[in-house]
């Protein structure tokens, strides 16, 4: 049908625990043909777990894996067409760089040649008679994506894929990361438990919590029009307070942002509990009554305990 994206991959109903821990709780997805989708959860969620399930390195317990139009569900991982970037990449240390890109095909007749056209395109090609300890980080990673892509998968999945790479280094390796997907237009499935890394990173994303997904949308609709409290209070750096409104004379449970509340006059008053410097501004924690936090930010610093009127701009209210 006209307008509607074709799916690269559909999840339906799957099921699986280890034991009598499910770690996967009846998980429906959709990922449109060509997208970055970023799956974005605690350590623990289940997000590992589901790109095992999708690679076939886990059996299902139930639900279909649907990877163009094809049920894989019962597929070997080589038969899948799908490739899967580890987080530890697993580089083999005793083969040189080409060695290690020619692995998923090295019983190819053309393996070689399609080993430094990858390299090529990911600009690694001088480094392909060194050894992995030889090389950075960044370098390791490229390695690793040129191994996951030689084959030309139809999706590729990315387990934590920045995560042994230097902070300074992050900003580039995710523009890297988001440049390549574009490039070869390949269906790829990213985990994280790093928001920024999310947020810059996805076409569409979901949370994921306790083995089930909490909300599927674009990041800023996920940012601005959380689903539920749980995702208002995971969301956002720092994520909305979720607060009861009563004291507030609002019913129900609101969030409120720190970039919505301002600090120095306004109809409600609280003490000032702590302030952090964050990149030229003061993030001010604000205790209303007992046990009420809420976040906000000021020019300058004000003394812990002192008493401070504000206002709060704008909230979103939720029924639970």
């Amino acid at each position: 049908m006209k307008g509607v994206p074709h799916l690269g991959l559909s999840v339906r109903g799957l099921v699986k625990s280890f034991g009598k821990h499910r770690v996967l709780d009846n998980i429906d997805l959709d990922v449109n043909d060509g997208e970055l989708f970023v799956i974005l959860g605690y350590s623990g969620s289940g997000k590992t777990t589901l790109l095992r399930c999708i690679a076939g390195l886990e059996k299902v317990d139930s639900g279909k894996i649907i990877i163009d139009d094809k049920d894989v569900t019962d597929m070997p991982p080589g038969k899948r067409s799908v490739s899967m970037l580890f987080q530890n990449y697993v580089l083999y240390p005793h083969k040189t760089v080409l060695e290690n890109i020619m692995m998923p095909i090295e019983n190819e007749r053309d393996a070689r040649k399609r080993a430094i056209e990858m390299a090529d395109e990911l600009g690694i090609r001088d480094f392909l008679e060194r050894y992995p300890s030889q090389l950075s980080g960044g370098q390791q990673q490229r390695v690793a994506l040129a191994r996951a892509l030689v084959k030309r998968p139809r999706v590729l999945l990315l387990d934590e894929p920045l995560s042994n790479i230097d902070a300074p280094q992050r900003i580039a390796a995710r523009r890297f990361i988001k440049d390549l997907q574009r490039r070869e237009k390949i269906t790829t499935i990213y985990v994280t438990h790093d928001q920024i890394e999310a947020m810059a990173e996805a076409d569409r994303m979901a949370i994921m919590m306790n083995g089930k997904i909490l909300q599927v949308g674009t990041p800023e609709e996920l940012y601005y029009e959380p689903a539920n409290k749980y995702v208002a209070a995971f969301i956002g750096d720092p994520p909305m307070a979720v607060v009861e409104g009563s004291a507030f004379g609002i019913k129900g449970y609101i969030g409120v942002r720190a970039d919505d509340v301002s600090i120095g006059d306004g109809p409600y008053e609280g003490t000032v509990d702590t302030a952090e410097f964050i990149m030229g501004k003061y993030l001010v924690h604000i205790v209303v009554g007992d046990d009420i936090e809420i976040r906000g930010y000021s020019s300058s610093k004000p003394r812990e305990g002192e008493r401070v009127k504000f206002n709060i701009l704008k909230y979103k209210i939720f029924s639970e």
